[in-house]
């Protein structure tokens, strides 16, 4: 007998396994793998997908028919059904939620809950909820207490029965289109008629020389310079024809830029670029770190190679780790390319991601550009994977399935035989550390593109000299004040970074020293002037400013740090002819404001730049001449083994957005600490003598690159239990390591409550421990059926945060 072996839509370690199903004799010819099925599971329908098709002799089961297919076409192909399953494994992930990772949000399944007729009803009962129908929709909060108790008994009776239906949300989007609907001799005529107005003899000549096209109203009636009322008219007549058509949701095809040409490369570029070349030619998988620094043309470097893979008959992904970088490069890449791309990213609505991604799977796009979630992208023959800031954390998933999009793009840089290049000025100690022992090809990028341009120069301001000659907090050092006068009195612009969002860090009492808290977290609340609220960024809990303090009664109520807001206020009250655009969650949250912010400061309607960490990446304006760091300090001291090189990071990136269309650039750098070794070669912009400087410290301290690392995190409502579970979770794994390996822990985490729950870790460092994968899938598998239902566990490969 054929079967399907399918994964269903419930994600519980009791469910992670394929279920094994008869193939129904009318699908019997079907080939179901990859397919989305309706099955029925228990005493209801779910959906699932079909990871295998097999034939067996028998079984020892009364094995279930599925019920039906979903979709038309196969979602998954053979090579998402093989890179599902071995993520699932490698994250310690459920297939199930890989699988809805891989998928566009609206593939999710909705269900609907109904109730229909089975046996004999009295009249009244089915009137009064069935409206005389034989099924219906049911939700319980339409009815009251007495009405249930009536459902209830006639369930228990046998009389009805619940239902389950999966609705399909997956559907395309239509508009109204208008198209001719008379003939070439009923057109003449009409034409001829001498007593029809203007609008209609417009319409009427135009509907004869496009007698087989389709317009949207609106787009008819500016064509034509006529009203909407003139085209409804013409529609009552009979003169056009309307219906339903299909239409894609790309975001890319409403994009206007003009047509650009390849530019010369400049011999570094050049160099690189022959290099990769070479591989892509040979349809051999390599894997490239490119070391290039900041303003080096890494981008114009993507494009030829992109250019060369396309014209070899491959496709090519391009990830870049934020939204706000996606404006400037999607525009570079549709100027070259025109609108064989697509975008993909979680800014974008559910519709536009399942429109791009069904024009992906019928290989209408050649490229595709997004963030972390599009290194899932159904191409096929891919010959190009290009992952740009590849240092960057948010290529890390911080929730199930904690996937890092290298290591899926490695994955399928080995199924189909293409080059993958990681790009930055500042690559992961990791990615160094692999191109150091061969396991990458390292090329270099030392000279800015633009002829003539040079790094920045970077001087370090010390805030403590700062605070004692002032004798008040002051954000901005008399050294950065005259810097940013000065870019307003050339025309130039400044981008500033602050490290930090709202209006201020918190707000204390300045009596007794009393913070307002999260009551879900335990974290200080932020301060929003917008609102004129206290917020948490975790949960989302927010409270009324105090103007007393609930612990003493004092009044001395003070806002303590600072954020955008605040230094937005401070800056325009310090220079009030100052035009400043500020860049932060706060400010990008409804659609398109990012995409707008970031073209009105290219076309210098704003003076000032001012941003958290999304002006630090890639952003390429040629006016650019000043950037100032208010706050490096930030994130120095948190408890990270990576804080050192977050820090260099972020500062480098940031410094590089000056001086980079030729004219000469500077960065101040404004710090509590500068003597620390991080500031001092960001300062530099030496890469080279970071990297040696960290590496001996994680030598030393026995972590990352020289050691893998490993999280294992519990959490649950009652901090007793959840500390006993941890407890529990280290016995069971302590005498199962290897000798070698180091357990630090259970310990609280960083955080040690969150949304009202209680947070506690331990983490594994390890070289090689052959007994390590065997006891994990233990611990996730049977370890975890003892813990309580509210206690959760979670296990997270080399995690790129531990707070």
């Amino acid at each position: 007998m054929k079967t399907v072996s399918v994964i269903v839509d419930l994600p519980t370690k009791q469910t992670n396994q394929p279920f094994t199903y008869l193939i129904p004799q009318d699908l019997i010819d079907f080939d179901l793998l990859g397919h989305r099925v309706r099955v029925p599971f228990g005493k209801r329908d779910l959906m699932g997908f079909v990871v295998a098709v097999q034939d067996i002799s028998h079984s020892d089961y009364d094995l279930k028919e599925i019920h039906s297919i979903i979709d038309e076409k196969p979602l998954l192909n053979k090579e998402m059904l093989a890179l599902s399953d071995w993520l699932a494994r490698y994250v310690f992930s459920y297939r199930i939620q890989v699988i809805q990772a891989m998928l566009p949000n609206a593939f999710k399944a909705k269900y609907l809950k109904g109730l229909k007729i089975v046996g004999e009803l009295p009249d009244d009962i089915k009137k009064q909820f069935f409206l005389d129908k034989d099924e219906i929709n049911f939700l319980p909060e339409q009815y009251d207490t007495r009405q249930l108790q009536v459902l209830n008994q006639l369930i228990s009776q046998g009389k009805i029965v619940q239902t389950t239906t999966i609705a399909k949300k997956n559907r395309a989007k239509t508009v109204k289109v208008l198209s001719n609907a008379l003939s070439e001799h009923q057109l003449t005529n009409l034409l001829d008629d001498k007593g029809h107005r203007a609008a209609q003899k417009k319409l009427l000549a135009f509907l004869q020389q496009h007698t087989d096209d389709h317009f949207q109203t609106k787009e008819l009636a500016e064509i034509l310079d006529i009203s909407p009322a003139s085209l409804t008219t013409a529609e009552k007549k009979g003169w056009l024809t309307a219906k339903q058509m299909p239409v894609t949701r790309n975001p890319v095809h409403a994009i206007s830029v003009a047509k650009s040409q390849a530019i010369a490369l400049n011999p570094d570029q050049e160099k690189v670029f022959q290099r990769v070349a070479q591989a892509i030619d040979s349809q051999k998988q390599e894997t490239f770190l490119l070391e290039g620094i900041t303003g080096s043309g890494k981008t114009e470097v993507y494009l030829q190679l992109i250019e060369k893979t396309i014209a070899k008959g491959r496709s090519a992904i391009l990830l870049v780790p934020e939204i706000a970088l996606t404006p400037q490069m999607i525009r570079r890449v549709k100027a070259r390319f025109s609108d064989a791309v697509a975008l993909i990213h979680s800014g974008l609505s559910d519709g536009q991601r399942l429109d791009q991604w069904e024009e992906i799977r019928q290989g209408q796009i050649e490229i595709v550009i997004g963030t972390r979630s599009a290194i899932f992208a159904p191409l096929d023959n891919i010959g190009l994977i290009i992952i740009d800031e590849e240092h960057e954390s948010n290529y890390k998933q911080e929730d199930n399935p904690r996937y890092h999009a290298r290591d899926v793009a490695l994955w399928r840089a080995r199924f189909h035989g293409a080059v993958t290049l990681l790009g930055s000025a500042t690559p992961s100690l990791e990615s160094r550390a692999r191109a150091q022992r061969g396991l990458f090809t390292l090329l270099h990028m030392d000279h800015r593109a633009v002829s003539g341009a040079m790094l920045p120069t970077v001087s370090i301001v010390d805030m403590r000299e700062v605070w004692q000659k002032e004798h008040a907090d002051s954000d901005f050092s008399p050294d950065l004040l005259d810097a940013v006068k000065q870019r307003l009195a050339t025309k130039e612009q400044t981008i500033l970074l602050l490290n930090r969002r709202g209006y201020s860090s918190f707000v204390m009492c300045r009596n007794c020293g009393y913070v307002p808290h999260c009551p879900n977290c335990n974290l200080s609340l932020t301060l929003h002037m917008d609102s004129h609220s206290l917020k948490c960024h975790y949960c989302g809990y927010e409270t009324a400013i105090p103007t007393k303090c609930p612990v003493c009664g004092s009044s001395q109520i003070r806002y303590v740090g600072s954020g955008t807001e605040k230094i937005e206020a401070k800056l325009q009250a310090l220079i009030p002819n100052v035009r400043i655009a500020r860049l932060d969650q706060d400010t990008t949250r409804k659609k398109g404001s990012l995409e707008k912010i970031l073209r009105d400061f290219g076309q210098q309607k704003y003076d000032v730049l001012l941003g958290t960490q999304m002006v630090a990446k890639g952003l390429d304006f040629p006016e650019v001449t000043l950037v100032g760091v208010l706050n490096a300090d930030t994130g120095l001291n948190l408890p990270d083994y990576r804080s050192g090189e977050k820090t260099f990071d972020l500062l480098t990136q940031v410094a590089g957005r000056s001086g980079r269309s030729g004219k000469s650039g500077q960065v101040i750098i404004q710090t509590f600490n500068p003597d620390n070794y991080a500031i001092q070669y960001a300062a530099k912009q030496d890469y080279e003598g970071f990297y040696k400087k960290e590496m001996s410290l994680r030598h030393l301290a026995d972590y990352s690159p020289y050691f893998y690392t490993l999280q294992i995190a519990v959490d649950g409502p009652d901090q007793f239990m959840a500390s006993q579970a941890i407890d529990a979770v280290a016995d069971f794994i302590k005498g199962r390591l290897a000798q070698q390996t180091i357990m630090l822990g259970p310990t609280p985490k960083a955080i040690a409550k969150l949304r009202n729950r209680y947070y506690f870790q331990i983490i594994l460092k390890y070289k090689k421990d052959e007994n390590l994968e065997r006891t994990l899938t233990d611990l996730q598998s049977v370890f975890s059926d003892r813990l309580p239902h509210d206690i959760y566990l979670s296990i997270d490969r080399d995690p790129v945060s531990f707070i």
